[in-house]
C-alpha cells in the first residue's frame, strides 16, 4: 500500500476520532455510527462512519473506507482506499448546504461523479434550487493527471406540489481537453393525487448522442397502481448488480413496458412486470410476477415467490425465486433468498443454476449489530461459488433500540 493510500485511510480514521473526542462532557451531544462488513470474495471489507453534532445539528461527517488484501501474481499485503470522506453544513430551515471532500455528485438528468471537491446546494425563494459541483474525478492513490478536473450544475423550479423541472450541465477536462460534457433535463408532474409522471433526458455533447433518457406515467387508486414506462441506456450508464437474476437480465438497451401492482388483501400484494427491449437488431423481453404475503399486520415478516423470464439476444433462461424474512424476536432476525435458473443454453454448466443467500441479524438495545450471511450459486461465470459475508455496526450517542432488526 503507497504512502499516499495509507494517508486518505488515516484521515478516515483521524476524522471519526475526531468527531469521538470533539464533544463537550455535557450529555454526550455527539452522534456517531460505524459498520464494518467484510467479505470472502476477494477478500475486501468496507468500515462506514457517520457522525452528527446534536448541539450543532447543521454539521454531519460521513466516510466509507474499503480495506482488503492482495495475493495471486502479487505479494500478498494490505490494500484499501476511501471511496467518501466529506462533511456537510445544512441549513435546517431553507434546506440549502454545502459539502466538501470525497463525495458521489448526483445532480439533475447528467451522470453521477466521484469527485474530490465541493458540492453546493440552494434553495431560494419561490420554489427555485440552485446546485454546483467542482474538483478533481476521482483516481486510485491520488495519481492526478495534469489539468483534470470536473465541473457542473442544474437550476431547478417547483411549481408547489404539481410540478419540478430543470436543468443541469456537467464537464470533465483531462490533459486540457474535454474529455465529458453532457445536458441534460428532468421533469416530475403531479396534477392529480391519483396520477404522476416523470422524464429526464442526458445528451452527449461531443458524442451528440443520447446517453440516458427515462419516461413514465402512473395512476393509482385505492390499493390499485400501473405504471407504462420508457427507458434508454448507454453502456456506460449500467451499474454493477449482485443478484442472478440482475447479472443475466440487464443490458444496455431502450426498454419500453408496464407494471401493475394490487394490494389484494391487507397482508398480500400482487406484482407483474414486462418489457419489450430492443439493442441493435436484436428484439426481445423480460417479464415477471411476484407475490408477496405479509405474516403481521406491520409486514415486519413476510414471504414471496417470483417468476421471471428473459428472452434477450444471449440471455434466454426462465426462473423462480423464493424470499422470506422472518423476526425471531425483538433482537434476533432471519432472511433468506433462494433462486433456480433454468438457461436455454446451458453452455455446459448444468441444466439448472441455483442461488441462494441466508443472513441472520442481531440488535442489542445498547446499540450493537452484527448481521452474517452466506451465499451459494452456480451460474455462467462459475461451476460453483461460495462467499460469506459479515457486517457488525455501532450506533454511539443514540438512545436505546427497540423494535425489530433487520440483516
Amino acid at each position: 500500500m503507497s504512502f499516499l493510500t495509507r494517508s486518505k485511510i488515516d484521515a478516515a480514521l483521524v476524522l471519526a476520532v475526531a468527531l469521538a473526542w470533539a464533544r463537550p462532557a455535557i450529555a454526550e451531544p455527539l452522534r456517531l455510527r460505524g459498520d464494518a462488513l467484510v467479505q470472502t470474495r476477494s477478500p475486501v471489507g468496507l468500515v462506514v462512519l457517520s457522525g452528527e453534532d446534536r448541539l450543532r445539528p447543521w454539521l454531519s461527517a460521513e466516510t466509507v473506507t474499503w480495506l482488503g488484501a492482495t495475493g495471486g501474481s502479487q505479494p500478498v499485503g494490505a490494500t484499501g482506499d476511501v471511496v467518501t470522506l466529506s462533511v456537510r453544513a445544512r441549513d435546517a430551515a431553507t434546506g440549502s448546504e454545502l459539502r466538501t471532500g470525497r463525495m458521489i455528485v448526483t445532480m439533475g438528468a447528467v451522470r453521477p461523479v466521484h469527485l474530490d471537491g465541493v458540492r453546493g446546494l440552494m434553495r431560494a425563494f419561490g420554489g427555485t434550487t440552485v446546485e454546483a459541483f467542482g474538483g478533481v474525478p476521482v483516481v486510485r492513490g491520488f495519481a492526478y493527471d495534469t489539468f483534470d478536473w470536473t465541473a457542473g450544475g442544474r437550476l431547478g423550479q417547483s411549481v408547489g406540489d404539481v410540478a419540478t423541472f430543470g436543468g443541469s450541465y456537467a464537464v470533465r477536462r483531462r490533459g486540457g481537453q474535454r474529455d465529458d460534457e453532457e445536458v441534460g433535463a428532468d421533469l416530475a408532474l403531479t396534477p392529480a393525487p391519483w396520477l404522476t409522471a416523470a422524464a429526464r433526458a442526458a445528451f452527449d455533447v461531443i458524442a451528440r448522442a443520447p446517453t440516458d433518457a427515462l419516461a413514465s406515467v402512473s395512476v393509482q387508486k385505492d390499493d390499485v397502481r400501473a405504471e407504462v414506462f420508457t427507458t434508454h441506456r448507454s453502456p456506460g450508464r449500467l451499474l454493477p448488480r449482485t443478484s442472478l437474476f440482475s447479472v443475466l437480465g440487464d443490458f444496455a438497451a431502450t426498454s419500453t413496458g408496464a407494471t401493475a401492482r394490487w394490494r389484494a388483501f391487507p397482508r398480500l400484494e400482487l406484482v407483474a412486470t414486462g418489457s419489450v427491449q430492443v439493442q441493435g437488431d436484436e428484439v426481445g423481453g423480460q417479464g415477471l410476477g411476484r407475490a408477496t404475503l405479509a405474516l403481521d399486520d406491520e409486514w415486519a415478516g413476510s414471504i414471496g415467490l417470483e417468476a421471471r423470464r428473459v428472452d434477450f439476444a444471449g440471455a434466454r433462461w426462465v426462473g423462480a425465486r423464493a424470499i422470506a424474512s422472518l423476526p425471531l424476536s425483538s433482537a434476533f432476525r432471519v432472511a433468506t433468498e433462494i433462486e433456480l435458473v433454468r438457461p436455454d443454453e446451458p453452455r455446459g454448466r448444468g441444466a439448472l443454476w441455483p442461488w441462494a443467500l441466508g443472513a441472520i441479524a442481531w440488535r442489542s438495545p445498547s446499540g450493537w449489530e452484527v448481521a452474517t450471511a452466506l451465499e451459494a450459486s452456480v451460474g455462467p461465470e462459475y461451476r460453483e461459488s461460495l462467499h460469506a459475508l459479515a457486517r457488525v455496526s455501532y450506533a454511539f450517542g443514540e438512545p436505546p433500540v427497540r423494535g425489530r432488526t433487520s440483516p
